[in-house]
């Protein structure tokens, strides 16, 4: 027996991605990503996050947690740009709230159970999350990456994405 409630959400993998340089300079692109940098450029003393999104070595200079911060100041934006699209998700999940990939598998087993659902990640990217929801083989294909999905950003990503070997 199948519900027949449809489910959008929103799955915030742990952003490891990030750490990739063309990744980085890819996101600069994006201008919610832009006024994001510009508007909290103070939080981080005598690191100029322009430039660590466009040099490794910069980056690397980053202690663990001005990379987290970045890291998750880049998904509030992707995610806010998401939201223009005028699309309320019924819910979202965030990687780092699990301890272990099995919590994750279990509850999205159970999402899974939904004749419509729509996983949508923001990494960008993705991660284990992926694989899992493809070994299941749901009827529909509810799996996108936020930024593919978007038409305005599709025309770089899909480059992106090959040449680094990204899967979606």
């Amino acid at each position: 027996m199948s519900n027949k409630l449809a489910m959008t959400v929103i799955y915030f993998t742990d952003g490891a991605l990030i750490e990739d340089l063309q990744i980085r300079k890819s996101l600069l692109r994006i201008p919610e990503v832009l006024q994001c940098l510009r508007e909290n450029q103070s939080e981080f003393l005598n690191s100029d996050l322009y430039i660590a999104m466009m040099d490794q070595r910069v980056f690397n200079q980053l202690n663990y947690h001005q990379k987290a911060r970045l890291k998750q100041l880049l998904q509030n934006s992707l995610y806010e740009r998401w939201l223009k699209q005028g699309i309320e998700p019924d819910l979202i999940v965030r990687r780092k709230d699990y301890a272990d990939f099995s919590q994750l598998k279990e509850m999205f087993s159970r999402l899974a159970t939904l004749d419509n659902l729509k996983v949508v990640t923001i990494g960008p990217g993705f991660d284990e999350l992926e694989a899992y929801l493809r070994m299941m083989k749901l009827e529909s294909n509810p799996l996108s990456d936020m930024i593919s999905q978007d038409p305005k950003l599709g025309w770089f990503w899909e480059d992106v994405k090959s040449s680094i070997q990204l899967h979606s």
